[in-house]
């Protein structure tokens, strides 16, 4: 035994890990050195760390630190570590120097053999491994104390074992029972099986091997571990194993079914080879769904019990093998498929060998229910049945349906056959195609979590004849094979996700069976004419549902598009009728809390009651999504780049509210509704972590950045916090569009992947129109920049004494006016006439065109979309001539800034600008009088917030105050009232001259100035 040692284990994997464990357990003090961080391990192996470190065990994980090598007395390096990895290099390099033991995989193996002291089956092979050592452990559990380890109890066997050890559980175990994958086998060097099976050595994980020949020299070597006393049951069916077992010097038993079996790789062809069977099947009837029944047949077999001491583990030092059979005797299965009755003959054979009566092994194999995964029933619905199974290559779907026949349609998902080993999937498509009606292949990879289509299309272009479909994941794909299915018909799922992600997947197809039986049932919204309750109708209407919106409101602004989408209301009240004949209720998040709410559904139904994070669970977001944020422009940037879509002829999601509806679930809901592409606003009140909850919700693909300036800010030292906010944007989109004229925004591409970064800008300018030019300090250095041009505020070109400096643009503004620019997109340009003018609109042109390109719409387009867009309302919109009468959103000093630099460009020297402010700053007294001082390039400004009258001391020029203003009565982020709106507006119709202007600023002006001038009749 390795003792009283300083021991450093080289990996911190499944070799390292129980290596580890029991030499830390044997007494000695372990390190264990890997270079992958600890947040790059996979989450399982973090929590088996933590458990390590809580027993002793030092890890070192990021890098190896090569003076542990000079610490250690002896070293175990895992098996995985490269041959020509530097830590290799310098422990042989140490060993000139220090004595220094290696400790290999023999060793530990020694050590946990004579440590168990209990009997060990294991089961090794390409396929069929878990299925059969679940088998076995069902056919012994009911005489024996069994310990099982495989991938369906999610543990790795060496693991296991040590665990078992280290924990001193021994002794309550009759027999070990495990599987013995590729990776984990080499570990096993050095344990001794009483009995171990060979199921078949198929080509698989194959860019894991140099040849064939090695994955066949790895698996093969398990007929190493068989003990003295063992016996080795091997597929006689299989070319590989029976070539194999040729070459070696061991009496083996043969099973199968009596097919000899081809082989073909890389344009070689393995067999067959017929073999004599031990073990075979007769009399073979697969019964599609039901099973299968077979009889039984064996030669005279070798046992592992000793004919002297008639035990299995001898112990009187002259084992002679006690001889068995021959047998004979019919079986009925439960399991389906021919490859199960191969996994029984080598269950069965285990059995026996072991000197299990036939009687009692026949009577636990009838009962043997299945193994989770394995032609798992999920369920039924409609009178279709839904099974899934973990078979992932190519041979192991050729055997689970050779054979099999159900009665209707045989339709089968299929996730990413790929996982950390790429398979060939043409090929699994032409497998696929000759048993399967319907073949819906899914691209998201189960074990990466990475959607690769290229998957679906080497699925889809093997399987030339069947009907086949390509989908992102799991839920969609059975949602599809639910809709196309019909009674009777099958739905198969399939791939290596109901092994290495098997909760995952099970769930996603448990959540679309649920989701489909409540979308084909009268679901109910309570609250569905408010913001959310309607959106939430609308996108289970879009997944198939039949909705109807519930709500006390007598009418909703939405009807119309009701009727349009076949939405049923149920306004003025909740009708009991309309409750009890609901299968699913959805409350919004505001009702949820409700309890009056929840006692009048309890009391009219029994439906289930679902939120909105159910549904946004089920139902996905199934397009392309760009999130647009930033402080100023992104309502106009968004309008300019749908109507950019709507001339491409693309469907874009409209929620059809008279909201900005940027914040919180509208984005997310709204990236849900029917379209071909999503163009969703994501804005902040200035928390973190809003707008990237937000575009996760969303699952924003594309991210926009407008510009940064401040906003929603309470004090000074918040303005960092905002730009953080802002830039959480960069955590979730793939690529980034930014403005290279901010300098904020620009900062944001530092440590992205420049590949994956579009920059916008202007690339000269010609107006001489006030810039209301605004200093920045370095995002890098903090330095103040120095600006070669100011063309907006804090926008322009600019650069530091750090190198830091205004990134090349791919997409550029030149010759910009006011109301025209060269728009220039790589090496195409086309001059565009603006029909909204100002600076601003070309920076909100130029962002949707970014993002346009970004989205693969043709240049001809991006120039017809922006020259036909005629605004936005509440955006610049004129609403009087005679005067002339502007409302405008702005409600930030940016923002103000940008529509008085637009009104002093075109306003005649003779007039007079009258401003009417509503704006109550989310910035507080501080954005307030930031705003007010802007203010002084109009001529006369008149407060009607309550807001804007307090900072009113900050403007020099005339100031016309009215009483309601001096009233605070501000409601969310509405300033001022329409009481407040009107008197101010009043004022304003008494001042005006010819040729003067009058400008409402915020959000109170765009909402009320319309209905009050027609109040006025004006």
């Amino acid at each position: 035994m390795i003792n009283g040692k300083k021991i450093l284990v080289v990996g911190a994997g499944n070799a390292g890990r129980p290596a580890a464990n029991l030499l830390k357990y044997l007494g000695n003090q372990v390190r264990v050195s890997d270079m992958q961080d600890y947040n790059s391990l996979p989450k399982k192996a973090r929590k088996k760390i933590k458990k390590l470190e809580e027993k002793g065990v030092v890890f070192e994980l990021g890098t190896h630190i090569f003076d542990s090598v000079l610490w250690a007395d002896a070293i175990f390096i895992s098996p995985n570590i490269p041959p020509q990895a530097d830590i290799r290099k310098f422990i042989e390099k140490s060993k000139e120097n220090k004595k220094i033991d290696l400790i290999t995989t023999s060793h530990i193996g020694e050590i946990l053999n004579s440590l168990l002291s209990l009997p060990l089956v294991g089961i090794g092979g390409t396929d069929g491994k878990t299925t059969t050592t679940n088998m076995i452990n069902h056919l012994l559990e009911g005489k024996l104390e069994t310990v099982t380890f495989s991938s369906l109890q999610d543990s790795l066997v060496i693991e296991g074992l040590v665990e078992l050890v280290v924990s001193e559980k021994t002794s309550k175990k009759d027999l070990a029972i495990f599987e013995l994958p590729h990776g984990t086998i080499r570990m096993a060097d050095g344990l001794e099986l009483c009995a171990g099976v060979l199921t078949n050595l198929t080509p698989d994980h194959m860019d894991e091997f140099q040849s064939y020949e090695e994955y066949i020299n790895r698996n093969f070597s398990l007929s190493h571990l068989i003990a003295p006393q063992g016996v080795l049951l091997v597929n006689g069916d299989d070319p590989v194993i029976i070539q194999k077992t040729r070459e070696i010097n061991q009496e083996c038993v043969y099973y199968g079914l009596g097919i000899p079996q081809c082989i073909e790789f890389e344009d070689e062809i393995y067999g067959p080879l017929p073999q004599d069977l031990n073990i075979r099947a007769e009399n073979i009837k697969l019964n599609g769904l039901d099973g299968s029944s077979f009889t039984l047949v064996t030669t005279t077999l070798p046992s592992s019990i000793c004919v002297h001491c008639k035990k299995l583990s001898c112990s009187c030092d002259n084992f002679t093998p006690k001889k068995i059979g021959p047998f004979k005797t019919d079986i009925q299965l439960k399991i389906p498929g021919s490859c199960n009755i191969e996994n029984a003959l080598a269950a069965l054979g285990t059995g026996l060998v072991l000197g299990f009566d036939l009687e009692y092994l026949k009577e636990q194999i009838e009962s043997f229910p299945g193994v989770k995964g394995r032609f798992e029933k999920i369920g039924q619905l409609n009178e279709v049945n839904i099974f899934m199974d973990a078979a992932h290559n190519p041979e192991s779907m050729e055997k689970l349906l050779e054979g099999l026949s159900v009665p209707g349609r045989l339709i089968i998902s299929l996730d990413n056959p790929d996982t950390l080993t790429t398979r060939d999937k043409s090929k699994i498509g032409g497998i696929l195609d000759k048993k399967a009606d319907v073949i819906i292949s899914s691209a998201k990879n189960e074990t990466t979590e990475e959607v690769d289509w290229t998957a679906v299309e080497e699925v889809i272009s093997g399987a030339e004849a069947v009907e086949s479909y390509g989908v992102e994941d799991v839920t969609t794909s059975i949602l599809m094979a639910l809709e196309i299915s019909a009674p009777g018909d099958t739905i198969l799922h399939l791939g290596p996700g109901v092994v290495n992600a098997y909760s995952n997947v099970k769930n996603d197809i448990l959540k679309a069976l649920d989701y489909y039986e409540d979308c084909n049932s009268q679901v109910v919204v309570i609250g569905g004419c408010g913001t959310v309750g309607s959106l939430l109708a609308r996108v289970l209407k879009n997944n198939g549902a039949d909705v109807t919106v519930s709500d006390l409101s007598p009418d909703t602004y939405l009807k119309d598009v009701f009727i349009k989408e076949g939405i049923n209301m149920d306004l003025g009240g909740h009708s009991r009728e309309v409750l009890e004949k609901a299968h699913t209720i959805v409350l919004t998040p505001g009702l949820f809390e409700n309890q009056k709410v929840w006692d009048m559904i309890t009391q009219n139904s029994n439906a289930d009651i679902i939120g909105v994070e159910e549904v946004m669970a089920i139902c996905k977001v199934d397009k392309p999504v760009i999130g647009i944020t930033g402080t100023n422009g992104k309502t106009t940037t968004t309008q300019i780049l749908k109507n950019i879509l709507h001339k491409a002829g693309y469907l874009v999601p409209e929620h059809h509210m008279p909201i900005q509806g940027n914040t919180e679930l509208i984005p997310a809901l709204q990236a849900r509704l029917k379209g071909d592409m999503a163009v969703v606003e994501i804005g902040t009140f200035g928390n973190l972590d809003e707008i990237k909850n937000s575009a996760l919700n969303c699952e924003v693909d594309l991210g926009l950045v407008t510009n940064i300036s401040r906003d929603h800010l309470k004090k000074d030292d918040d303005f960092d916090l905002y730009v953080q906010c802002k830039k959480e944007i960069t955590e979730v989109a793939d690529i980034l569009i930014l403005n290279a004229d901010d300098p904020l925004v620009a900062s944001f591409a530092h440590s992205q992947n420049p590949e994956n970064i579009i920059f916008y800008g202007i690339e000269n300018i010609n107006t001489r129109t006030n810039t209301f030019s605004e200093g920045r300090e370095c995002p890098q250095c903090e330095a103040l920049l120095k600006y070669e041009k100011h063309y907006l505020g804090h926008l322009g070109k600019y650069k530091c004494i750090c190198g830091f400096k205004k990134p090349p643009l791919d997409i550029s503004g030149r010759q910009v006016t006011e109301e025209s620019m060269v728009l220039r997109i790589k090496s195409e340009q086309a001059l565009i006439k603006l029909k909204i003018e100002g600076i601003y609109n070309i920076y909100n042109a130029l962002s949707a065109a970014a993002g346009a390109w970004a989205m693969g719409i043709k240049f001809e387009d991006i120039v017809a979309g922006i020259q036909d867009f005629s605004g936005v309302e509440g955006r610049f919109e004129k609403i009087g001539d005679h005067p002339p009468i502007i409302i405008d959103y702005a409600h930030n000093p940016a923002g103000v800034k940008a529509v008085i630099q637009r009104i002093l460009s075109k306003k005649p020297d003779d007039s007079q600008l009258i401003v009417v402010n509503t704006i109550s700053s989310e910035s507080g007294s501080q954005g307030d009088g930031d705003i007010a001082k802007i203010l002084n390039y109009a001529d006369v400004v008149i407060p009607a917030s309550y807001a804007a009258y307090k900072s009113s001391k900050y403007i020099h020029k005339e100031v016309v105050e009215t009483r309601a203003s001096a009233e605070n009565i501000k409601k969310g982020t509405l300033g001022a009232s329409k009481k407040q709106v009107q008197e101010a507006l009043e004022k304003a119709l008494e001042l005006v001259k010819d040729k003067d202007i009058i400008l409402i600023i915020g959000e109170g002006g765009v909402k009320y100035s319309k209905k009050i001038l027609g109040e006025l009749g004006i």
